[in-house]
């Protein structure tokens, strides 16, 4: 049947080129391109006017057949209103070997040549398969190293376009596409994702979306990514200021890829650290802090590394250490000499931590001329001369000054006295002080028609020397007269210039006999004054030492010049009954110390007893250890009174010497306790 058919399409079309008389047949309406997807109803039309030969569509240049029912292609028929010349071509349920070109044709007549419309295609979509990820769930990369990625979604018609994503971005860049031909007019697709990790990629997610005209809706797959990476390590301070002479800890955080490894005794830190100074290793310190203690200036700015490395590799974190300090001068220009007219820079260059703030005054004053580390006048004068501190503060750390000098060259500047004065028939002397720089090249005296620099012209005698302050000329009159005492001209050169002063030498007047008379009587006032209050308090003195000798027991010894067996003794102690009616306080420990006559030969063994005799209950007696004499205690039948303030002795002489009575009667001897 097919080749029937065959036969019949080809007389047709060999009797295109027939013309007829009447009117020729004519396409009204031609076939378009139709595409649709596998499974879809995919209809092409077609409109003849003036029919005259046999209608037919053809796909690929193959004859389908004339007969409306296409005997042989089942999904296929021709439809429309043939009295108005529709034939329509219908294919349900299209597959993709429907996919082709259609060329609708009306054979020709004897009298009528035959037509043929344009082609018209008819695309059939074929979704592909879900896309795929060749590297799996998981892609394993290095941080820095290219890596490419490969994602393919098979059999589409056409083929699937692949995008892909990283956490949601699109990626635009580093992706070559491909297609491969499956068979069946069938195509593959293929993105390779060529990817620059970052350390920050780790645990993202890639995602590959394929799209194809016969899919209602994307599909996708997806990776994570395992960024494996050299620690990432930051070196923290604290404190991040540090006080000198404090502590501080330097931190080495590290964030790394392997980092840690789990066994099944626990986990472990699977980076090793280590700690440099100035790029040399410190022994031992490969722990994750670095402790320095009492740090000093000379810390500062130093620069510690910590190193961390795990199997992937090593990488490393600085930072420089900053301690706080005081002021700390650097470089300083004691003096500047510069000449009156020129510019002057003083110099005072400090260091510390923070960065010090600088202010220059001038000494004695407060004002501020200026701050940081230079201190410039464009032009200056003589009054610029002197003596400026600049002064450094560094905030919580204290604060330091220096002096810088500065001496402005200019003329000579005379600061002598204008009058000054001698005394007739003595020896007179005239100054002329040069009291600025450059020193003086010259100094000369003038009067009456005399110049005199140095040396002796008569009684006159010129003298020079330098002196604090400048250089001192000295013009010496001998035995002054009236004559003298006149004008003189003081002259001074340096390489700047001159100056000249007149000084005048006045006669000393004589101090005035009323003003001598007057400091006599006053200086003899005044030393009546002072014995007069000397008197008094010597008095008073005696007055207070006799009042409190009221109080003091005095044992008076009358030796006769016969030594009895027991010698009588009184007893003088005028407090003897306020004692009884008051409770004392306990006993003081106190010296005690014999009166002795300054002619008696043993007087320098009697002035001191020593320690005071050791305490003993009431009732008792004293011995003293140099002259044996025995004391006891008359308040001992006082039970309530342990001790008095003020006692009382008696006295028996146990050895009494026959040839100290005579004397001791005479002079009586005390003795008293303090």
């Amino acid at each position: 049947m097919r080749l029937l058919t065959t036969i019949v399409a080809s007389l047709v079309l060999a009797g295109f080129v027939a013309r007829g008389s009447a009117q020729d047949q004519s396409f009204r309406e031609e076939p378009d391109s139709v595409t649709r997807r596998e499974g879809e109803t995919a209809t092409l039309r077609c409109a003849i006017d003036n029919v005259a030969g046999i209608v037919q569509w053809t796909k690929d240049n193959f004859a389908l057949g004339s007969d409306r029912e296409l005997p042989g292609y089942p999904r296929f028929t021709i439809t429309g209103d043939v009295n108005r010349g529709e034939y329509n071509l219908v294919v349900q349920d299209t597959l993709l070997e429907d996919d082709g070109t259609y060329q609708c044709q009306a054979s020709p007549t004897e009298t009528q040549q035959g037509i043929r419309s344009q082609n018209a295609q008819l695309t059939i979509y074929l979704p592909p398969d879900d896309p795929v990820i060749e590297e799996g769930s998981s892609v394993s990369v290095i941080a820095g190293q290219p890596k490419n990625v490969t994602c393919r979604a098979d059999n589409g018609k056409p083929a699937a376009t692949l995008t892909w994503w990283k956490d949601g971005q699109e990626i635009t860049e580093g992706i070559t596409y491909i297609t491969e031909d499956a068979g069946e007019k069938r195509k593959n697709g293929v993105s390779i994702l060529t990817l620059n990790p970052s350390v920050d990629d780790h645990g993202k997610v890639l995602t590959c979306r394929s799209s194809n005209p016969a899919m209602d809706a994307n599909k996708e797959t997806t990776t994570q990514l395992n960024v494996e990476h050299t620690p990432v390590v930051v070196v923290q301070s604290n404190p991040p200021l540090v006080e000198e002479g404090s502590s501080v800890s330097l931190s080495c955080e590290s964030r790394a890829n392997p980092g840690e490894v789990r066994s099944s005794s626990g986990s472990r830190n699977d980076v090793n650290y280590q700690w440099k100074k100035d790029g040399v290793v410190l022994a031992g310190e490969n722990g994750q802090v670095l402790r320095l203690n009492n740090v000093r200036r000379e810390d500062n700015l130093q620069v510690f590394t910590c190193d961390a490395t795990n199997a992937v590799g090593t990488n490393s974190a600085n930072i420089t250490l900053s301690v706080q300090y005081g002021p700390e001068p650097l470089k300083t220009t004691e003096q500047v000499i510069v000449d009156r007219g020129t510019s002057a820079t003083l110099v005072c260059q400090w260091s510390g931590n923070p960065s010090p703030t600088i202010m220059w005054t001038k000494k004695g004053s407060s004002s501020v001329l200026g701050t940081g580390d230079t201190l410039t006048f464009p032009i200056v004068d003589q009054s610029h001369s002197g003596a400026y501190e600049c002064t450094a503060v560094v905030p919580g750390s204290g604060e330091d000054s220096r002096e810088v000098v500065l001496v402005v060259n200019g003329p000579p500047i005379i600061s002598s006295f204008e009058v000054q004065y001698a005394s007739s028939g003595a020896e007179g002397q005239i100054e002329c002080l040069s009291s600025n720089s450059p020193p003086p090249s010259r100094m000369a005296w003038t009067w009456n028609g005399i110049m005199l620099d140095t040396g002796t012209e008569g009684r006159f005698t010129a003298e020079q020397r330098d002196v604090h302050g400048g250089r001192l000329s000295v013009l010496t009159v001998s035995k002054v007269q009236a004559a003298d005492f006149a004008d003189y001209n003081c002259t001074v050169w340096n390489r700047l210039g001159l100056t000249s002063k007149i000084i005048t030498l006045r006669p000393k007047e004589p101090l005035p006999l009323a003003a001598i008379v007057g400091g006599a009587v006053a200086g003899l006032v005044l030393i009546l004054v002072i014995v007069l209050l000397v008197f008094v308090f010597c008095h008073r003195r005696r007055k207070k030492q006799g009042a409190s000798n009221e109080s003091i027991t005095r044992l008076e010894v009358r030796d006769g010049q016969e030594t009895p067996p027991k010698e009588k003794v009184e007893i003088i102690h005028r407090d003897h009954e306020a004692a009884k009616d008051k409770v004392p306080p306990p006993p003081p420990q106190r010296k005690y110390y014999i009166t002795a006559d300054y002619d008696d030969r043993d007087y320098s063994s009697k002035t001191s007893l020593g320690a005071p005799p050791p305490w003993t209950p009431p009732g008792g007696t004293y011995q003293d250890y140099k002259n044996g004499n025995l004391y006891s205690n008359p308040y001992n039948n006082y039970s309530s009174y342990p001790a008095v303030s003020e006692h009382s002795y008696e006295r028996a002489s146990i050895a009494s010497r026959a040839s100290r009575a005579s004397e001791a009667q005479k002079k009586p001897r005390m003795m008293t306790h303090v």
